[in-house]
C-alpha cells in the first residue's frame, strides 16, 4: 500500500512538471515572436488598450480581446470616435466562404465606429451583406453604404463604409464626379459625410484605392476631390482622405512633393501597413485639420491582437487596417 501511494505521488509530480514546462515554453515562444516584430508597425500611442499591444512588455503573452477591456478603456471608447480604412484584398464570395477569415474581419470591423473598406470584388453583391450580418451576430448594430462597381477594366471594385449605427450617422454618400473630359482616377473616390450621435464631431470622408501604376497622378488629383467635397459641404471644416493610396515603394516617392503636402498625414512614412515581409506605407489617412486628433492613431496589428500565424494573417489581407481617433464633446466642429 505504501509503495502504491509513493508511485501515485511520483506520477502526480511528474505530470505537474510537464505542464509547467510546456507553459513556460509557450510563453517563451510568444515573447520571441513579439520581439521579432518591427516597432514601427504599432500604433503611434504605445498605451496598452484592447486595440494596442506593447511588444516590449514581458507580461503581454496573450492576444487582448474585448473580454479583457478594462473599465478605463470602456470610458475612453465612449469618449472617442474611431475612423479608419482597410483594404480587405480581393473581397468576394471566395473569401466570404472561409468562416475563420470572416470571423477575423468581423472582429476588426467591430473595433471601428466607421471603417472604409476597399477592394470589394463581388459581382453577386452577397459578400459584404454576409460580412455585416456576421459583425452584427454578437448584438452589434452596424450598417453600410456601398459605391457602384468602379474601374476602367472588366475587373471592377467597390468601396463601402461600414459603421456603427449606435455611434455614427452617415449622409450625402456619392462617387466623385470627374470633370468632363478628364479621367484622373482608375476608381473614383467614394465620399460620405458623418456625424457622431453622442458628441459634436462631424467630418466628410473620401476613400480611394489608387492604381499602383498611376499612384502619383491620382494622389495629386485628390486635392481636386477635396475642393469638390468642400463645395458640396461648405459648412464643414474637417475632411479626411484615406485608403490604399499605394503611397510608397516604386509607386510613389514619399520623400518627394505632392499636392497634399499642406495637409496632415496621420500615417507617416515610418509605418508599415503591409502584412507580408515587405515594409511599405501604402495605406494612409490624411486630414485637412490635424488639430482634431486627440486620441490614438496608427496601424492595427490584428495578427498580434488575435494571435494569428503568418498564413492566417495573409489569408485575411495583405494590408493592415489604419485608424485615427477623435475625442468627442470638445467643441470639434
Amino acid at each position: 500500500m505504501k509503495k502504491e501511494i509513493i508511485a501515485i505521488i511520483i506520477l502526480i509530480t511528474f505530470s505537474l512538471g510537464c505542464i509547467s514546462e510546456n507553459a513556460d515554453s509557450t510563453d517563451e515562444l510568444v515573447t520571441d515572436i513579439e520581439q521579432q516584430l518591427p516597432e514601427e508597425t504599432y500604433a503611434n500611442d504605445s498605451k496598452l488598450t484592447n486595440e494596442t499591444v506593447n511588444a516590449n512588455d514581458p507580461n503581454v503573452n496573450e492576444p487582448i480581446t474585448t473580454e479583457n477591456t478594462s473599465i478605463e478603456n470602456e470610458i475612453i471608447s465612449d469618449e472617442t470616435i474611431r475612423v479608419g480604412a482597410f483594404n480587405v484584398q480581393v473581397f468576394g464570395v471566395t473569401k466570404a466562404s472561409k468562416p475563420e477569415v470572416m470571423e477575423v474581419l468581423a472582429d476588426i470591423i467591430r473595433t471601428y465606429d466607421i471603417v472604409a473598406i476597399q477592394e470589394i470584388r463581388d459581382k453577386s453583391q452577397t459578400a459584404l451583406p454576409s460580412l455585416v450580418d456576421l459583425v452584427n451576430s454578437d448584438g452589434s448594430e452596424y450598417d453600410y453604404v456601398v459605391s457602384e462597381r468602379l474601374g476602367r477594366t472588366s475587373s471592377k471594385e467597390q468601396y463601402a463604409y461600414v459603421y456603427d449605427t449606435q455611434t455614427i450617422s452617415v449622409s450625402d454618400s456619392y462617387t466623385y464626379p470627374e470633370p468632363n473630359g478628364t479621367d484622373p482616377f482608375h476608381r473614383e473616390p467614394f465620399v460620405t459625410s458623418i456625424e457622431a450621435l453622442h458628441g459634436d464631431y462631424t467630418a466628410t470622408l473620401a476613400v480611394i484605392h489608387t492604381d499602383p501604376d498611376e499612384a502619383a497622378v491620382e494622389i495629386n488629383a485628390l486635392d481636386d476631390v477635396l475642393s469638390y467635397a468642400q463645395s458640396q459641404n461648405p459648412g464643414e471644416d474637417d475632411f479626411i482622405i484615406m485608403g490604399d493610396l499605394n503611397a510608397d515603394g516604386s509607386y510613389f516617392d514619399e520623400d518627394g512633393t505632392s499636392d497634399l503636402d499642406s495637409y496632415y498625414w496621420v500615417i507617416d512614412d515610418s509605418q508599415d501597413t503591409t502584412t507580408k515581409s515587405t515594409n511599405y506605407t501604402y495605406d494612409r489617412i490624411i486630414l485637412t485639420d490635424g488639430s482634431d486628433i486627440v486620441g490614438e492613431s496608427g496601424v492595427f496589428r490584428f495578427d498580434l491582437i488575435y494571435g494569428l500565424d503568418e498564413d492566417m494573417t495573409i489569408n485575411v489581407s495583405d494590408h493592415y487596417p489604419v485608424f485615427v481617433e477623435f475625442l468627442l464633446n470638445q467643441g470639434i466642429e
